[in-house]
């Protein structure tokens, strides 16, 4: 599996007009949601171990994690993709039912109305733009906030009573996801460690992995990281903490140790990221 071009791979949030070529062949891994509107043609394509048939009446959303390989396709396929960190789909989100995040995980396909079609073509010309400009004073911002009118939109619209795909017997899973993501929202500043969680819901560690990994794609560990990650972004961003006391806000032993985690998830250290925002 390839990526896709260096700048788009490494780019926090792109948009991109394609015939998906660079999943053709052995196909490429995403590590970012794509939203994904048919503008003309058919194809076919494998998006984790199945098989889809999109043309123009579909639009896909796929999160992070998994494959996608081009099959086959007409010679007029093309779509636009809108990509962005699974992470804004949780930042403003918090009042959407944890069923319909896991709806959205789960089905990858969607044949929209007339109405929520409209939607997603007033989505993406906001979203081009506010793409075009990122990195420039609010654009994250505005950004985040129409993935967040996105989410609602089509939270209001499907209904979370629609859970095609998603089995009875998963009830007691998606129980347990709600609960850790709540205990998530209320203790990220102060534990890291999955097994904290994991007692707290009285299960195990690699339970609470199983859970998560099957119902959203993503391990328990990535969660925390990715909720402190937001937080330490903000404050970063608000440029009136020093960031040792940021380290300290969000647990950390030392500032070191938090530098050594911001670098990891974000490639870069707490302080050039900061001068970066400034510049």
């Amino acid at each position: 599996m390839g990526d896709i071009s260096q700048a788009s791979h490494e780019a926090e949030c792109f948009y991109l007009e394609t015939g998906l070529d660079m999943a053709a062949g052995e196909g490429i891994w995403l590590d970012k949601c794509w939203l994904v509107v048919v503008d003309s043609g058919s194809a076919r394509l494998e998006i984790g171990k199945k098989e889809y048939e999109v043309n123009h009446s579909k639009v896909l959303f796929m999160r992070p994690e998994l494959s996608l390989r081009l099959l086959s396709a007409t010679d007029d396929f093309r779509v636009a993709v809108m990509a962005f960190p699974a992470l804004m789909l949780h930042e403003n989100t918090r009042w959407v039912k944890p069923d319909f995040i896991l709806l959205l995980y789960m089905r990858i396909v969607w044949i929209p109305t007339h109405i929520q079609r409209e939607i997603f073509e007033h989505f993406r010309a906001l979203f081009r733009f506010a793409v075009s400009k990122y990195g420039q004073g609010y654009s994250r911002e505005f950004v985040l906030s129409l993935v967040t009118g996105m989410v609602y939109a089509t939270y209001e619209m499907t209904g979370v009573l629609q859970r095609e795909g998603i089995s009875a017997d998963s009830s007691r899973s998606r129980e347990l996801l709600q609960k850790f993501m709540q205990l998530l929202h209320r203790n990220f500043t102060t534990r890291h460690e999955v097994q904290f969680y994991a007692e707290e819901l009285c299960i195990s560690a690699k339970y609470l992995t199983q859970i998560t990994k099957n119902l959203i794609g993503r391990t328990p560990k990535q969660l925390i990281d990715e909720r402190i990650m937001h937080e330490a972004t903000k404050l970063l961003d608000m440029n009136n903490s020093s960031v040792q006391d940021i380290s300290v806000k969000l647990g950390f032993p030392d500032q070191s140790y938090f530098g050594r985690f911001f670098k990891r998830m974000k490639h870069i250290s707490p302080l050039r990221y900061r001068m970066n925002k400034n510049q």
